[in-house]
């Protein structure tokens, strides 16, 4: 299981850096959503993801939380497999 803790960042620049490493997308991620939109769909991960801290991260940056969420929600309807995000 790949393991995101969100629960420390207080930066957008923070947390899509810890995407890039967290996910390995290449160098040339571009730390924005829509970067994210599409390294998830060209690199996407081969096991469930828990997210811990993601109320933290909604009491600090609400638009990042819900665009991370609504992000990974997109990618797993459109999966032909099952796949899996368990928040905390």
């Amino acid at each position: 299981m790949t393991q995101l803790d969100v629960s420390s960042i207080s930066t957008s620049e923070e947390l899509h850096s810890l995407l890039a490493s967290v996910f390995k997308f290449p160098d040339y991620y571009g730390k924005n959503w829509d970067a994210f939109d599409e390294c998830i769909r060209d690199f996407p991960p081969e096991e469930p993801i828990y997210i811990m801290g993601i109320s933290q991260l909604s009491e600090q940056l609400p638009r990042e939380a819900d665009l991370l969420k609504s992000c990974l929600q997109e990618f797993a309807n459109e999966q032909s497999v099952p796949f899996q995000v368990y928040v905390s």
